[in-house]
């Protein structure tokens, strides 16, 4: 599942989350999946990343950092260790690891350009599970009697 994005002048590729870590990164993101919605839909009406997408990244980046700011500390660097320990960075030499521990492995890697990384692995592992959500939602005995009504 690994795709290749390209991020502030480096191309960095994205891993795959076993189910644990996608069970346990949806709990603690579970408080903030509303602000997450109209990203996934961005990205499903687009059917581009979000990166191709500067102005979707930018309108989906603020609600999605009032929601991680509303979180626990110990929940906001679970969700950001665990995805971003799935990302790597190309180098000359071949493919490096972007988060050991607790922190990046690059000076250069900022908040500008976690983050994005952070919301691209979600979107990438949780996406499909919260698209199953919105169309269960929307295919619904009471969101149909809301069409009809």
């Amino acid at each position: 599942m690994a795709h290749e994005i390209d991020l502030a002048g480096n191309r960095y590729s994205l891993g795959r989350l076993n189910a644990m870590q996608q069970f346990h990164v949806s709990r603690r993101i579970a408080p903030i999946v509303p602000t997450l919605i109209p990203v996934f839909l961005r990205v499903r009406a687009s059917g581009k990343p979000l990166t191709d997408d500067l102005e979707g990244l930018a309108a989906a980046l603020q609600p999605l950092a009032d929601g991680l700011a509303a979180l626990k500390d110990e929940d906001a660097e679970y969700v950001f260790g665990t995805c971003l320990s799935v990302v790597q960075r190309q180098q000359q030499t071949g493919w490096a690891r972007v988060w050991s521990g607790s922190q990046t492995m690059f000076e250069d890697m900022d908040l500008a350009v976690t983050l994005p990384l952070v919301v691209q692995v979600i979107t990438a592992n949780l996406g499909p599970f919260i698209n199953g959500l919105l169309t269960s939602q929307a295919s619904s005995p009471a969101a149909a009697a809301a069409r009809a009504g």
